[in-house]
């Protein structure tokens, strides 16, 4: 059996090809969500970037089984060189980044700093509850499910700083969204060009936004893709019958 991982874009497209070519699976959005009795004979990980570093248990138990884990990885974003870019490597950077920027911002503006958050709902809370967070307005995109706008305004967003929106977005559409809600500070992650980061990372620069850029952790992936049509191929070829 195959067990594919993730709730991506790529994800999704990997399921209807698996489903056309009559491959038995199952699709679980994380490892701990499988709660099946059969083992699974192969891994695809088609989770987003972010979910990488959480999988290394993952990873260790496929290498102990034997069990082939094959990731789909997109190529990283070739960065432009500009001051206004912030890269960073961890959450807590980020956080750091933003307390710094914001900061700055704010005194020299003198008023609430608009953060355009990317990066979903998962950590939005620590960005929250951060002492920063008095001097600044967060607008958010996330995918448009309920139970993710429901959690942001959990957390005290307002309704209308809420973009439930699913890309990939053009950079004509980001521009037109940073500009319509007066963004600051855009933070994102690298998540390839496939995840839109080099569109979003363009149109900020045209408006002259300040960019905190969360990079990927390097991890020991295993067996990597980089498209979901090789990805594919790998599995036609190596699959259990």
């Amino acid at each position: 059996m195959i067990m594919l991982l993730g709730e991506t874009v790529a994800a999704r497209e990997i399921s209807k090809c698996l489903d056309t070519r009559g491959l038995k699976f199952i699709r679980v959005q994380t490892w701990t969500a499988w709660t099946g009795t059969e083992a699974p004979s192969l891994i695809l990980d088609a989770s987003h970037p972010s979910s990488s570093v959480k999988l290394a248990p993952l990873r260790q138990w496929c290498e102990q089984q034997g069990v082939p884990y094959l990731r789909l990885e997109r190529p990283e974003t070739v960065i432009p060189d500009s001051l206004l870019i912030y890269p960073v490597c961890t959450w807590e950077e980020v956080l750091l980044k933003l307390e710094q920027r914001v900061g700055a911002v704010h005194k020299d503006k003198g008023r609430l700093v608009t953060i355009f958050v990317t990066t979903g709902s998962h950590q939005l809370e620590s960005i929250v509850q951060a002492d920063f967070a008095r001097y600044a307005r967060l607008v958010v995109r996330v995918l448009p499910e309920g139970r993710l706008v429901q959690k942001c305004q959990d957390m005290g967003i307002l309704p209308k700083d809420i973009v439930a929106m699913q890309g990939q977005f053009s950079k004509e559409i980001n521009k037109a969204l940073f500009k319509f809600y007066g963004a600051d500070i855009l933070l994102t992650r690298d998540s390839g060009s496939a995840g839109g980061t080099d569109t979003k990372i363009s149109a900020a620069l045209e408006l002259g936004i300040e960019i905190v850029l969360l990079k990927r952790t390097k991890t020991n992936d295993g067996l990597m893709v980089n498209n979901v049509k090789e990805l594919l191929d790998w599995v036609e070829t190596n699959s259990p019958k």
